[in-house]
C-alpha cells in the first residue's frame, strides 16, 4: 500500500482528537494539504526500520501488547506560536488494519509516539511519520517496514560425549586440560497456528546465535557462537578438574532469548584410569570363491563398548599389496562385529582389523587370510632335443595358456646335484612362448613357472634332458706324425712304449672307463681288444699301455668309453674320439 494513500487516512482519526474543533468542517471532506516548508520528523538510528523487500525484525514490548511505540524527532516544535505535532501512521501490509498516533512537540530531541495498532506474531507492518501544525502536514518520512517475532527460541540442547551429564549414564572419556567439544542445538518456533515456514504471516526471524558462559548465567557481553542453518553450533574448550556447568542461551535474529537457558552440569576428572588390555579374536573361512561374498567375524574383549564405535578394516591382495581400506565395521556393545567383502582378486586376501582404542580400552590389531579361488591355466616346457653332447647349448621353450592380466613366465635350470637357477624371465610372445638358451654339462631339469595373476592360479611345468659325459684322449710315446687320407696318425717305433691317456668331464672319480683297440686290414677295421674297467683317478683320469706289433707299417686306432654306473645319474655313457697311429721298424 503506497504512502500517499495512507497519509489521506490520517484525517478521520485526527478529527477525533483535541484538535477537531480547530479544523474547518470542509477539511473532513477535503484532503489535508501538505506544506513542504514544514520540517519532516527524524527517525533515530537503531530503529527497526527496513524496506518493503527486506523488513526489519521487531520484538513487541510486553508492556504494550495492543499497540506499538516509536520514537521520532520533531524539529522546531513551536513556530510562530503554533505548536507542531508529530504524527505516526501505521498499517498492516496485508491491508487488514491501520492506526495513527500523535504527540505534541516539545524541546526534547526524540519523543515516543504510541500507536494503538495490535501486532500479531509473524505479520508484516509499516509506518511513517509527519509533522502537523494544525492546518497542513509535512512530507512524510520514508516508510519503515518490520516483521514481528514475539516467540522465544526453544531452550538449547547441550551434548558432549566426552563428559556425560552428572547423574546420567556413561563416564568421562577425557581429563582436565584435554580439549573437548560441546554441541548446541535449538530452533526458533513459528507463530501460533502456523505449520509451514514461509506461509503468509508465518514468518519467524530464525535462530541467529548462542550465548554461553561457564559456571554462571550468560550476561551482557557473554561469549557467543553463530548458529548454522540447522540451528547447531559447537564450542571447544580445555577445562580444569572438578564439576562445571555450561549455561547456553539461544538468540533469534529479532533478539528474542530462550527462557530458561540450558544448563549442562558435568564432571572433569583429574586424570583417566589406564585403559583395559584388549584382545581381538578374528575368524574367517580358509577358502572362498572369487566374486562371492565372504564374511569375517570378530570380537573384542573388555566389553561393553559405547554406541557408535567401529573397527577399521584394510584388505591386501595381489592388486593391492600395500592394502586398501574397506568400510569400517560397526562395533556392537558386546564387542562383536562382522566384516563382509566380495573379493574380485584371487589368491591370498588378508584382512587386517584395527580397533584404535579409547579412554577405557587399549588399541589392538589382528589379521586373517582367506585363499580366494583362481582358475587353472596351462603351462608347458619343451627342449629342442632329449639329450645333448657335453657343453652343448639347449634351447628351452616355455608356453603359457589363457590368463587374465599376467603374461610373464620364468625359466629355471637345475643341473644334477646343483642349485636351481633362474635363466630367463619375461613376457611371452603373441603365441604364448618364451625361449631361453643354456649350456648343458650334465642331466638338467628345466622348469617353467607362472606366478599367477588376479584370476588365474600359479602353475609350473618341467622337462629333464640328458647330457653325455665328455671323454678327452691323447697318445704319448710317439716320435712323429703323418697323415693318411686326411687323418692324423702318430708314428711309433716297434720298440716304443705307447700310452693312451684319458680324461673324463665332469669329474667322474671312481667311475669306469674301457679302452678299445682296432687294426686296419682287408679294407676294414677289426677290433683287436677291449680292456676291462679301469677306475678313474681323483682327477678323473686313466691311461693304458698299448702293445705294439713287431712288424711295421700296420695301422691302428684306439678310443676310450666312459661307462657310467648306477651311482652316476648325471651323465650318459659315451665314447671318446678315435686316436690313430702306425708302427714302423
Amino acid at each position: 500500500m503506497n504512502r500517499i494513500a495512507h497519509r489521506r487516512g490520517w484525517l478521520p482519526l485526527l478529527l477525533a482528537s483535541a484538535f477537531m474543533a480547530a479544523l474547518p468542517a470542509a477539511a473532513v471532506a477535503d484532503e489535508t494539504p501538505i506544506d513542504p516548508a514544514l520540517p519532516t520528523p527524524t527517525v533515530p538510528a537503531g530503529t527497526a526500520c527496513g524496506s518493503d523487500s527486506s523488513p526489519a525484525w521487531y520484538v513487541p514490548p510486553a508492556s504494550t501488547p495492543q499497540g506499538m511505540t516509536v520514537s521520532i524527532g520533531i524539529p522546531r516544535s513551536t513556530v510562530d506560536g503554533v505548536t507542531n505535532q508529530g504524527v505516526v501512521h501505521a498499517w498492516a501490509v496485508d491491508g487488514s488494519q491501520t492506526a495513527d498516533g500523535s504527540v505534541v512537540g516539545t524541546p526534547a530531541t526524540y519523543q515516543s509516539v504510541y500507536v494503538p495498532l495490535p501486532l500479531a506474531d509473524g505479520h508484516t507492518y509499516a509506518w511513517h511519520a509527519s509533522t502537523y501544525n494544525g492546518t497542513a502536514y509535512s512530507e512524510a518520512t520514508e516508510p519503515c517496514y518490520f516483521r514481528t517475532d514475539a516467540s522465544r527460541p526453544v531452550t538449547p540442547v547441550v551434548t558432549n560425549p566426552d563428559f556425560p551429564p552428572v547423574g546420567g549414564p556413561g563416564t568421562p572419556t577425557k581429563a582436565a586440560g584435554q580439549p573437548s567439544t560441546f554441541s548446541f542445538s535449538s530452533s526458533d518456533p513459528l507463530p501460533a497456528g502456523c505449520t509451514q515456514v514461509g506461509a503468509p504471516d508465518c514468518e519467524s526471524s530464525g535462530l541467529d546465535h548462542f550465548e554461553y558462559a561457564w559456571d554462571q548465567e550468560p550476561g551482557i557481553g557473554a561469549a557467543r557462537v553463530p548458529a548454522d542453518a540447522q540451528g547447531k553450533a559447537s564450542v571447544t574448550a580445555a577445562l580444569t578438574w572438578g564439576t562445571h556447568t555450561l549455561y547456553v542461551v539461544g538468540v533469534d535474529a529479532a533478539g528474542n532469548e530462550s527462557q530458561p537457558s540450558a544448563s549442562y552440569t558435568f564432571y572433569v576428572p583429574w586424570q583417566l584410569p589406564p585403559p583395559n588390555p584388549t584382545t581381538l579374536d578374528l575368524t574367517a573361512p580358509a577358502t572362498a570363491a572369487r566374486a562371492a561374498q565372504l564374511t569375517a567375524s570378530g570380537k573384542l574383549s573388555a566389553a561393553p563398548y559405547p554406541s557408535g564405535e567401529a573397527v577399521h578394516v584394510v584388505k591386501s591382495d595381489l592388486a593391492h599389496p600395500a592394502g586398501v581400506a574397506l568400510p569400517d565395521a560397526v562395533l556392537a556393545a558386546d564387542g562383536t562385529f562382522r566384516v563382509t567383502d566380495v573379493p574380485q582378486v584371487g589368491g591370498a586376501n588378508t584382512y587386517t582389523v584395527t580397533y584404535p582404542g579409547d579412554s577405557t580400552h587399549q588399541s589392538v590389531t589382528a589379521s586373517t587370510t582367506v585363499q580366494v579361488s583362481r582358475s587353472a591355466t596351462a603351462v608347458s616346457m619343451t627342449t629342442n632335443a632329449p639329450s645333448y653332447a657335453y657343453g652343448a647349448t639347449v634351447k628351452a621353450t616355455a608356453h603359457l595358456g589363457t590368463t587374465y592380466n599376467g603374461r610373464i613366465l620364468a625359466i629355471f635350470a637345475q643341473p644334477y646335484g646343483g642349485k636351481k637357477t633362474l635363466i630367463k624371465t619375461g613376457t611371452v610372445d603373441s603365441h604364448g612362448n618364451l625361449a631361453a638358451s643354456y649350456k648343458i654339462t650334465r642331466k638338467t631339469t628345466f622348469t617353467a613357472a607362472f606366478a599367477g595373476d588376479y584370476r588365474y592360479a600359479p602353475a609350473t611345468a618341467s622337462r629333464t634332458t640328458s647330457s653325455y659325459a665328455q671323454v678327452s684322449e691323447s697318445l704319448s710315446g710317439y716320435y712323429g706324425s703323418t697323415h693318411y687320407g686326411g687323418i692324423l696318425y702318430r708314428l711309433y717305433h716297434r720298440t716304443a712304449k705307447a700310452t693312451l691317456n684319458a680324461t673324463v668331464a665332469p669329474n667322474k672319480a671312481g667311475q669306469c672307463v674301457q679302452f678299445q683297440t682296432q687294426r686296419y686290414y682287408g679294407g676294414i677295421w677289426h677290433t683287436q681288444s677291449t680292456s676291462s674297467c679301469r677306475t678313474l683317478s681323483s682327477k678323473s683320469t686313466a691311461n693304458a699301455a698299448l702293445s705294439l706289433p713287431m712288424t711295421g707299417n700296420s695301422k691302428f686306432r684306439v678310443r676310450v668309453e666312459y661307462v657310467h654306473s648306477s651311482k652316476d645319474t648325471g651323465n650318459l655313457s659315451t665314447w671318446g674320439a678315435w686316436q690313430y697311429f702306425t708302427v714302423r721298424q
